[in-house]
């Protein structure tokens, strides 16, 4: 008896049905990953990755600058010989003000390319209804909403979605990769699931071996017990055996192979959960310098390991094939290009030394740097609101106006705002480009500039592009731009690091850069073990400075959330929509469009019309 408890914690009978969708799952979205990020580089470096900014930034990117700049800062040595020289490569293009105004012009012009792909959905819809079953929706899932809820996708949309979210990223918009990679993640996760379901089936009703089959035997046994009842049931068992003959024969034989290969196969039917962790786990796999992130990530933010063995998940179970998956796609992303989206920063090891004895001294250094970056983190957070709050009223005020006072009908009103909102938006990041030029984009290119430039760029640069880069992130999700906040919010984060670095330079560099990079997120993003193991994984840090890190996090948690900051501006937001509601003020724009029930609090929290409450995320 004392082995059944035992036999439940470790379940390894399960694990081996989901073995097998796992390792497709991380091979397909492997590739998925690969076609995705070198299409945003492609189309990166074909528009504003180029010219004198690339040269900055990959000036930025130089590890021994890097390297000769930390040692003589380190050993107090006056010797400037080992710096390059500023007349070598000149920063000019980074720095306030000096952005290009042609900037503007080609945000305008994504914006306008992604609502014409929505609108080309849309359009397609009315043609080949049975293909593009619903309309390009105005909001997506984002990255928090995604790994919690699970939810069930039309897959068809993961091709939109990522011709959007491509553009978005490709073009300049302030967004990541992490939203359309989920979103196909969650949708293959589905489809598994759901096809290897329908073969099996149709495998059983050709062999004979299983479906309705044993039930027409289980029925002939009853009728022979019930002489009374012989004529109407063997009419009822011959049109069923007639129709079951014809859907053989209508049965190609590639519907035969598939069914043959079903029928050998595990049944992940009533699995559809485990293939969708799966399939995000796969996803975010070759975002991440090791594949352990991406089950860490998956269980912390999607808050999934708090259930037990009578839960929803079996953790352990869970990490194995989440494992598995993210595996699969963290080795083909490191064959195809050559290493993943965010990489390792090769400290110099003069650091590594400096830092392998602990002294107390580092736990008050990440206690300092946790409560400022979680001080920065909320008030970024609140700029990232009051752009994403901007998108959404511009769209809803210009429908009411093609609606009401040009008199057009609510589809062709909402295809035209569709189109015109990303320009206005596109349009309004290129005036933020041209003041503050480090913004461009995702964010991740300029990650490594940031953090060896922070000297030279000055503490006003930095302060301001951290700001300014989540006003640009909330400015892209509400004016339509498709695309993730986790990337924005850790350049963000590296801003604060450097920033950290400059004020307070008795710091050491390493713990002032890894903290801030790190402790900013877990303002916004609840994942303090992710966001430590990632700041270790990428710094190469110790023991001793993890410790300064994580406690960094923590800090930054309590600042926000302990203190009731967060809660607080929640609650008044929901008030505030609640008074609203009551007022009518809201009728009007809901009823203009019956597809979006959900009235935006904030992007971490919505209220639907039933009144019930879901945590999510704009991306």
């Amino acid at each position: 008896m004392s082995s059944v408890p035992l036999l439940h914690e470790i379940r390894t009978r399960y694990i081996r049905i989901l073995i097998f969708s796992a390792a497709f799952q991380g091979t397909l979205l492997g590739f998925v990953a690969s076609a995705f990020s070198l299409s945003v580089q492609k189309l990166a470096e074909a528009t504003w990755y180029s010219g004198e900014y690339l040269q900055a930034i990959e000036f930025g990117k130089s590890f021994d600058f890097t390297i000769r700049a930390v040692e003589n800062e380190i050993n107090k040595t006056n010797n400037n010989s080992t710096f390059l020289k500023e007349d070598d490569v000149s920063i000019d293009s980074l720095l306030l003000g000096n952005g290009e105004w042609w900037y503007v012009w080609l945000l305008a012009l994504a914006g306008f390319g992604v609502g014409l792909v929505k609108v080309i959905w849309n359009l397609l819809g009315s043609v080949v209804p049975n293909v593009c079953k619903q309309r390009f929706p105005a909001r997506f899932p984002g990255f928090i909403e995604e790994v919690c809820d699970l939810e069930n996708h039309d897959t068809i949309m993961a091709i939109p979605f990522f011709i959007v979210s491509a553009l978005s990223g490709g073009l300049g918009a302030c967004v990541g990769p992490e939203a359309a990679l989920l979103y196909i993640g969650s949708s293959v996760g589905t489809l598994v699931s759901r096809r290897w379901q329908l073969g099996t089936i149709k495998a059983r009703k050709i062999s004979g071996s299983g479906g309705q089959s044993f039930r027409n035997n289980d029925d002939s046994g009853e009728n022979e017990n019930n002489p009374g009842s012989n004529s109407s049931s063997a009419i009822d068992i011959s049109d069923q055996q007639a129709d079951q003959q014809s859907e053989v024969e209508e049965l190609n034989d590639d519907n035969l192979f598939i069914c043959f290969v079903s029928n050998l196969l595990p049944d992940f039917s009533d699995r559809r959960a485990e293939c969708c962790l799966e399939g995000i786990a796969a996803a975010v796999g070759g975002l991440f310098p090791a594949q352990f992130l991406s089950p860490l990530v998956v269980h912390e933010v999607g808050n999934h390991w708090h259930w037990g063995v009578k839960g929803r998940f079996h953790v352990t179970e869970t990490v194995a094939t989440t494992g598995v998956s993210a595996t699969f796609s963290y080795a083909i992303m490191q064959w195809l290009r050559g290493g993943t989206l965010i990489q390792s920063f090769k400290v110099p090891n003069i650091i590594g030394q400096s830092l392998q004895d602990f002294e107390v001294r580092f736990l008050g250094y990440g206690v300092l740097v946790g409560f400022i970056s979680g001080l920065i983190g909320f008030a970024g957070f609140l700029i990232f609101i009051c752009g994403v709050r901007l998108g959404q009223k511009v769209f809803m005020r210009m429908k009411m106006f093609f609606m009401k006072r040009v008199g057009l009908a609510e589809a062709v009103s909402h295809n035209i705002v569709t189109v015109v909102n990303p320009v206005i938006g596109g349009t309004l990041l290129g005036l933020l480009y041209v003041a503050v030029p480090l913004c461009l984009g995702g964010g991740l290119p300029q990650l490594y500039a940031v953090m060896t430039l922070g000297n030279r760029l000055g503490a006003c640069t930095v302060a301001v592009t951290a700001f300014t880069k989540l006003l640009c992130l909330g400015i892209s999700q509400g004016f339509g731009f498709i695309g993730g906040p986790l990337f924005p919010i850790i350049f963000a984060g590296a801003c604060t690091g450097s920033l950290i670095h400059i004020i307070f330079p008795g710091i050491p560099v390493i713990i002032s850069f890894a903290s801030g990079f790190a402790a900013t997120p877990v303002a916004i993003i609840p994942g303090i073990f992710t966001v430590t193991a990632l700041s270790s994984v990428m710094f190469l840090l110790g023991g001793a400075a993890s410790s300064a890190v994580f406690i960094a996090c923590v800090v930054s948690y309590i600042t926000v959330c302990g203190m009731g900051l967060m809660q607080g501006f929640i609650l008044k937001g929901m008030k505030a929509a609640e008074a609203a509601r009551s007022g009518g003020r809201d009728r009007s724009e809901s009823e203009l469009d019956p597809s979006s029930r959900t009235v935006v609090i904030n992007p971490l929290l919505e209220k639907t019309q039933e009144g019930e409450i879901s945590v999510s995320t704009t991306g």
